[in-house]
């Protein structure tokens, strides 16, 4: 265990085994040790030296290690028959939570002592040191469960997590303006039981009331890799419009997948003629290094990280470039790598269910191949019915292209007044989009025309009791693209929408250019402008500035800035946001505009258990007063309540019984049941390790760490187990006052080892249970040392008299 507290007790531990090195000659063993050196009538020679091989019974609480990685700690106890070869019971074993495939381990099951031992198997081991305090457990890979952690899923335990966010606001008017006062709620439930997990979202006001944004129960399957989900939720498709439905859909979930195996990548292959590192970078980003053997390869896990070359390195064991290759990349939304899938299978009602009748279903397909990425999806509804088509190819250094082509039949419920006297409409959609990077600086993000048809809806704004409108959008462009400037970057974007029936064109363009300089200033320059074929143009444009100071050992800021609106005209704002510790922060603003001028103050103070802040801002119409409180509440069985101030979907309930005002991750300390709440990535590996600096000293934790892969939405419960022992660093003397002959050994009064006297008549012991008195009885010397008025502690040396 890597950390202060840890080292600090192995440090008091090793006191003994120490001065036992300083002050004694050096050993020599053959095939027994040879104890000549050992003279004089005040030495005894411990049972640990006097044996050349073997165990030494006792109790201990050792440090677990397999395959040379910690694992945890837990108390070993020898037996008699356990003095040549250790025999570990399945429970003691279930307790560590090893990755050992138990039915592989047959052979090494004892049946008649029930328990294992690992010599049976081929290159297994268990091995105790007694001058580490430590099990070290050998197994062969073949034993192991792989590192696979779809196999390692865990869906937690039956349990509830609520995030709320409630907001309070008073206005009070000055003059004719009246006053006007809110609340606003959002909340955010899950309930777990086995693999399902009920969610509910809810917001409102005190004047509109609450309404429920989603409301499912669903399941991850692993098998599938997706997701089943039951109520109100949205589609989920790359060519058609999503929309929110109630009803049932099964559908992937990227998130299921690792990081590096996630996007678009190339396939980088080739044959390697001897062992030979493989790197490949992005830029100045390290994908993957990794050195491999002779012969063919292929990596199929590199993850880029945007659009640009990557370069393939091969250096041979001489430290010789072998090979340099380029691949260009250029990616889009609907690009991804051969042998990837998403689907989305969905039937229901659609919400707004009062405007179509009928039961829909929905089915859509994206899978990557070697030239490209094919997409599929259809729509089946009694007045309703789609079917569309799409493909995505990337086209190396020319960029990557994408299109997609709908076809829609909407069947109404009159003939009357629709386009040419027909109650079907049939139209068709189409979509074209491009990306290209052209070197290091700049990339054409996105570029897109999509078209829609005469007789074209989408199932999302078919509404059959209406009438077929023929002014709707008809094309639409886009175009984003990103250019660096030195520290700085430049994005422009740009859109323009055009309509029938002589309906005039809509367009727009944003240019914003941001970079920091100096020592963190910060500086940007934006302007938009948007023109509407109905109501004229509008325009804008601002220059903000961001200055970093240091007050109060803080990092604090300085921002201002002064815009133009063709509407509004110009205004003038600036304000500071400092902290005063690292739970209060502020920011004081005041904005100048032609028509309005106002001042504002905001407090947030950070609590373990949730987040608030309060501010408070003066016009010349109104002074506005707010407050708002925001965190999660989570339970779970067997371990009670736990609050915190961060919100996430999934989240670990650490527990350590009776223990208050512990963290773990850099979490809130935990309360009063010993429990606190710890964010997760979901699907991904995460590490829960508990901060031991506020561990107690008489706390011996037999696992510091838990290594978990939950899945969404899961509450996963880890039950940080310890034993509580007492510490005793005496000297022990004789009724004369002389200190008792070095290897002397101490038991309890239970009869259980302690340990061995030290040079000096010094001892260290820790004592796993309690115990009245500790016994000494060795050749000679046969007395007890009292220990029920000693206080125990390791911080200083106590002396006691053996009577």
């Amino acid at each position: 265990m890597n950390n202060k507290h840890q080292n600090k007790k192995k440090s008091q531990y090793s006191l003994s085994l120490l001065t036992l090195a300083l002050f004694s000659p050096s050993l020599y063993a053959q095939n027994e040790l040879d104890f000549s050196f050992l003279q004089g009538a005040n030495t005894q020679v411990p049972e640990v030296l006097k044996q050349s091989s073997g165990n030494v019974l006792g109790q201990y609480l050792v440090d677990v290690f397999l395959n040379g990685k910690k694992i945890g700690r837990q108390t070993l106890t020898i037996s008699q028959n356990e003095k040549q070869s250790l025999c570990l019971s399945p429970a003691w074993l279930m307790q560590l939570d090893l990755p050992i495939n138990y039915k592989k381990m047959s052979s090494a099951f004892n049946s008649t002592l029930q328990c294992y031992n690992f010599e049976q198997i081929q290159g297994g081991k268990a091995n105790f040191d007694y001058s580490q305090q430590s099990l070290k457990l050998s197994l062969p890979q073949i034993v192991l469960l792989h590192n696979n952690q779809s196999e390692h899923w865990d869906y937690g335990t039956p349990g509830f997590r609520l995030n709320y966010n409630v907001n309070g606001n008073k206005s009070i008017g000055h003059g004719l303006t009246k006053n006007t006062q809110g609340l606003y709620g959002n909340f955010d439930l899950n309930a777990n039981h086995g693999q399902w997990v009920f969610s509910a979202k809810v917001s409102g006001t005190n004047t509109t009331g609450f309404m429920s944004s989603g409301l499912t129960l669903s399941t991850a399957i692993q098998s599938v890799r997706g997701d089943l989900i039951i109520g109100k939720s949205f589609t989920q498709s790359s060519i058609l419009p999503d929309f929110s439905f109630y009803g049932a859909s099964l559908r992937s979930n990227s998130a299921m997948k690792s990081w590096s195996a996630r996007g678009y990548a190339p396939v980088i292959d080739g044959v390697l003629n001897s062992n030979s590192l493989i790197t490949v970078k992005q830029g100045d980003y390290v994908l993957y290094s990794k050195t491999l053997p002779a012969g063919p390869y292929s990596l199929t896990d590199i993850s880029p990280i945007s659009n640009g070359d990557i370069t393939v390195t091969v250096t041979g064991g001489n430290g010789t470039i072998i090979s340099t290759r380029k691949y260009p990349v250029t990616t889009l939304p609907t690009l991804l790598r051969m042998g990837d899938f998403n689907y989305n299978f969905a039937t229901g009602i659609r919400e707004n269910s009062s405007q179509i009748d009928g039961i829909f279903g929905l089915a859509s397909l994206d899978y990557g191949l070697d030239f490209g990425t094919i997409n599929f999806a259809s729509i089946i509804h009694p007045q309703y019915q789609s079917i569309g088509s799409g493909v995505t190819v990337p086209l190396g250094e020319y960029g990557a292209i994408s299109t997609s082509l709908n076809t829609a039949w909407s069947h109404y419920d009159s003939a009357a007044f629709q386009p040419s006297g027909e109650r079907t409409q049939r139209g068709l959609s189409a979509t074209l989009q491009y990306a290209k990077d052209f070197g290091q600086d700049t990339n054409l993000q996105l570029l897109t025309y999509r078209y829609s048809g005469e007789g074209y809806n989408d199932f999302s704004s078919f509404y059959p009791r209406g009438i077929h409108v023929e002014s709707d959008k008809r094309s639409r462009y886009e175009a984003i693209i990103t250019q660096r400037i030195g520290p700085a970057y430049l994005n422009a974007s740009g859109w323009a929408q055009d309509y029938r029936n002589g309906r005039r064109r809509d367009s727009g363009a944003n240019l914003t250019l941001s970079g920091t300089i100096g020592k963190g200033i910060y500086l940007g320059l934006n302007g938009s402008y948007t023109h509407s074929g109905t109501s004229g143009s509008q325009y804008s444009t601002s220059l903000s500035v961001s200055i970093p100071f240091d007050l109060w050992e803080q990092n604090q800021y300085s921002n201002s800035s002064i815009s133009y609106d063709s509407i509004s005209g110009t205004s003038f704002n600036t304000g500071m946001s400092f902290s005063t510790s690292d739970r209060v922060t502020n920011n004081v603003n005041v904005s100048l505009g032609e028509h309005q001028r106002t001042a504002s103050l905001y407090t947030g103070v950070r609590f373990d258990t949730a987040q608030t802040g309060f501010s408070v801002s003066q016009s010349e119409q109104s002074t506005a007063l707010s407050a708002n409180i925001s965190g999660s509440i989570a339970g779970a069985q067997g371990v009670g309540l736990a609050y915190s101030n961060q919100q996430n979907d999934t989240i670990a309930i650490a527990h350590i019984k009776g223990l208050k005002d512990i963290k773990f991750n850099s979490s809130s300390p935990t309360n009063q049941w010993g429990n606190t709440i710890i964010p997760l990535s979901s699907y991904q590996p995460n590490t829960i390790t508990v901060d031991t600096n506020n561990i107690p000293e008489n706390v011996e934790l037999l696992n510091s760490t838990y290594r978990v892969v939950p899945t969404n939405q899961a509450i996963i419960v880890r039950d940080y187990k310890y034993k509580t022992v007492n510490r005793y660093l005496l000297r022990i003397l004789n009724k004369q006052g002389q200190p008792l002959p070095m290897g002397t050994a101490v038991q309890t009064n239970k009869g259980i080892d302690v340990g061995f006297i030290a040079n000096g008549g010094v001892l260290f012991a820790t004592l796993l249970s309690p115990s009245k008195y500790l016994k000494l009885q060795d050749n000679n010397i046969k007395c007890k040392i009292d220990i029920t008025n000693i206080k125990p502690g390791s911080s200083q040396v106590t002396d006691v008299h053996c009577q």
